[in-house]
């Protein structure tokens, strides 16, 4: 989830033969299949739910994080050179218009080769209890926490998802995760509901070529056990989280000079000058560095992480507006929140706690939200979006956000690759009545994809060309289907995985009901019981297709 520059050159098109994604299991370790094309392989989803909640507020974002050659958040395993190219020169680019000319021709490729099936771009439907005040959504969709105030003084309580894996920036690259970290750290920047961005720990942020970069941050600051921030905090952050490949975000510190994919210690071009004071010398120019330094992978660790990382994780220790309360991070359950006292910051909680709280489905969350019992909501469940304004009055919230839904089909896949493969994702593709379905399912708090980003993002166009792809043409579909049966007949069943605690069982019926009508063929939405569970099924088929490829 940040700006990369670097193609890794993983070349995921030889492991096409690793993986038979016709079967799934329903979570858990994948079972080993014999196929035609040799030795065993793994079974897993044809396709799978990915949203994309943006990091920073840039095209660049999503564009590198989802499409470039070997980036974390690549689910895809997508890799095209021509595209890598030209996302690499909007990158260095030296006005926002000649960078938002570069991405536009990056979409066009991701138009023809379709490595995802861009759906919808969302709103927020969400709203909050009668017993708070002050309650706002950032661009981003997530609630300002530390805004929030409740006249009892009791902790506010939210919606939560459990993360993927332990609280370590390097590391989470979802929501549930992401929505702590970005409440008990502080970076160099932050973002305020609109997306601008101002400094936080940074004092100032200066280059004069855009490549070489001066980084002073405000003396006198320390994480929430008494340890100071310094500059070497952020040094050796950076440095831990490139040093290994398996972590999920090592891709991010690719536009920084001595990055490598392999990994190894003390690889980036990074140089403290004093306590305050670092440099940073990137690979090539980059005007909007600075706008990517509030994602959570670039914030600071304290010496204590690197004693035991694996126990930090558990129990993170940041220097952010808020710390994580003693033992209150119950697993799939709930976590608390706390201020921060050492916190000096222009992000200050007020209020006295904030409890973020997980629920298998948005109804039970919903109900919570009506009676009270639930502070903050920051998404209505399909069967409350017909009546949630009503329901809430002026406590219902709905604005546009910077998420982008679609689904990813892995490289790889069979019937889906080379040419069959084209034909066949822009077969499905056309055949989804996305007006329909943000019409009847959403209510209109969705509205259909036109490009690869989000128009609350700047240099958002609806006319790319190649766009006529995400049209609902039932006629054009069948055609394109039939084309890719007569280089390899189709069978089985189309199967889209989906979390099952994320309220997505409405629209991927949905979608997956459009399939099979206009195509003909059999196609099945797959739950699985919660997010972690799915991308661990995600990231384990992406592990073994990098092990089959050597």
């Amino acid at each position: 989830m940040k700006n990369k520059r670097l193609a890794l050159g993983l070349a995921a098109g030889t492991a096409a033969a690793a993986l038979a994604l016709a079967g799934c299991s329903t979570g858990g370790t994948p079972t080993p299949t014999a196929t035609d094309s040799g030795p065993a392989s793994l079974a897993y989803p044809n396709a799978f739910r990915t949203g994309w909640q943006f990091d920073y507020p840039s095209q660049a974002n999503i564009l590198t994080a989802l499409y470039l050659t070997g980036s974390g958040s690549n689910d895809a395993l997508y890799s095209n050179p021509a595209f890598d190219d030209l996302i690499n020169k909007g990158l260095t680019a030296s006005s926002f218009d000649e960078q938002t000319k570069y991405f536009g021709q990056a979409q066009e490729i991701l138009f023809q080769d379709l490595p995802a099936i861009p759906l919808w771009y969302s709103s927020l439907a969400g709203g909050f209890s009668s017993k708070v005040q002050n309650v706002q959504f950032g661009w981003d969709s997530w609630p300002l926490l530390e805004q929030v105030t409740k006249a009892d003084g009791s902790p506010v309580t939210a919606h939560w998802n459990e993360p993927e894996n332990p609280l370590i920036p390097a590391n989470t690259n979802e929501v549930g995760g992401g929505l702590v970290l970005n409440n008990i750290f502080a970076g160099l920047v932050y973002y305020e509901a609109d997306g601008s961005y101002h400094n936080d720990v940074a004092e100032s942020i200066e280059s004069d070529d855009s490549q070489h970069w001066t980084i002073k941050i405000k003396s006198g600051q320390t994480f929430a056990d008494g340890s100071p921030v310094t500059a070497d905090s952020f040094v050796k952050a950076w440095q831990w989280g490139a040093s290994d490949p398996e972590l999920l975000n090592q891709w991010w510190f690719a536009n920084i000079d001595g990055y490598s994919p392999d990994g190894g210690e003390n690889t980036l071009a990074l140089k403290v000058v004093d306590d305050t004071t670092f440099t940073v010398d990137l690979v090539a120019p980059q005007a909007d560095f600075p706008v990517s330094l509030g994602y959570t992978v670039f914030m600071p660790l304290p010496e204590s992480f690197f004693a035991d990382p694996d126990a930090f994780g558990q129990a993170p220790i940041g220097n952010g507006p808020y710390q994580i309360a003693p033992d209150s991070w119950i697993h799939d359950s709930r976590i608390s929140l706390v201020p921060n006292p050492s916190y000096s910051g222009p992000r200050k909680p007020a209020n006295s706690q904030v409890d973020l709280v997980v629920y298998t489905s948005l109804d039970a969350a919903y109900a919570d939200l009506l009676g009270d019992n639930l502070d903050i909501l920051d998404q209505v469940p399909a069967s409350a979006l017909a009546t949630f304004k009503k329901d809430l009055g002026d406590r219902a919230v709905e604005q546009a956000i910077a998420v982008f839904q679609s689904f990813t089909i892995m490289e790889g896949a069979p019937h889906f690759t080379g040419e069959e493969g084209k034909l066949r994702r822009a077969a499905l593709s056309m055949a989804i009545n996305r007006p329909e379905i943000t019409d009847v399912i959403f209510q209109g708090t969705r509205t259909p994809a036109k490009d690869w980003t989000s128009p609350v993002i700047a240099g958002w166009s609806d006319s790319i060309p190649g766009s006529e792809v995400l049209d609902y043409n039932p006629d054009k579909a069948v055609e394109l289907w039939k084309q890719a049966d007569a280089i390899s007949p189709w069978s089985g069943t189309f199967q889209l995985a989906y979390n099952a605690d994320g309220g997505h069982q409405e629209w991927v019926d949905a979608t997956v009901n459009s399939i099979k009508n206009v195509l003909g063929i059999d196609a099945a939405g797959l739950p699985y019981p919660d997010f972690a569970g799915l991308r661990t099924e995600v990231n384990d088929a992406k592990k073994a297709v990098r092990a089959a490829a050597g």
